[in-house]
């Protein structure tokens, strides 16, 4: 189930996070309230299922990492609970998006073109704040660095990849090139989640055949 949670959180994700490349194309950040109006109009559906796929593969994704822990038997030492704080951080600030987004849609249905186009404005800073929020790759390797729960290279990757997260978190503050390579950091902790699920189904098949 761990892994379950683990693979179906990273296609939510992976869905959610490509979209804006060929799925919904978002408004330029200069649109008109005209234009947003128009946006929400034609992608309605589309954008409240991009809303639920954020919101459901964040709490797959936390589910993942909070029961990997719990495997690993290092829930109540410190970097254990540390996931605890990390994950209801990583909830927050996913569903505070959320409320923006339909905010926004809302908004624009009842004809408050000024509340749109704030709500828009708000929802687009959030890249910006999920990159500078703790990284819970940070966090879960180095919950797992001295575990066998899966191969000790998983545990090195994860805390690389936390570091990369957080160290392009504060580049794209001032860089717009910081943020176009933090998609490839993201691509690489979605890898990593895949390989850890198919590593604890091969492990359990091999528990159970034996």
């Amino acid at each position: 189930m761990t892994a379950i949670c683990g693979i179906l959180g990273t296609v939510a994700l992976m869905i959610y996070f490509s979209a804006p490349f060929w799925l919904l194309p978002l408004p330029a950040p200069t649109a008109s309230a005209e234009e947003v109006f128009t946006f929400g109009k034609n992608y309605h559906n589309t954008i409240l299922w991009d809303t639920w796929l954020q919101q459901i593969g964040s709490l797959l994704s936390v589910i993942f990492a909070l029961a990997l822990v719990h495997l690993a038997g290092v829930s109540n030492e410190f970097a254990g609970r540390l996931i605890l704080l990390v994950s209801g951080v990583i909830l927050t600030l996913s569903l505070a998006e959320g409320t923006f987004v339909l905010g926004a849609m809302q908004a624009g249905e009842n004809g408050h073109p000024a509340s749109a186009l704030t709500c828009l404005d708000l929802a687009s800073v959030f890249i910006h704040i999920f990159l500078l929020a703790p990284s819970l790759f940070l966090v879960l390797g180095a919950a797992i660095w001295r575990t066998d729960i899966l191969p000790k290279i998983f545990s090195r990757l994860a805390i690389m990849l936390g570091c990369l997260f957080q160290i392009l978190g504060i580049a794209g503050l001032f860089s717009k090139t910081a943020i176009t390579v933090v998609i490839i950091v993201l691509l690489l902790q979605n890898l990593w989640t895949l390989a850890a699920s198919c590593t604890l189904i091969i492990r359990s098949a091999k528990k159970t055949n034996a």
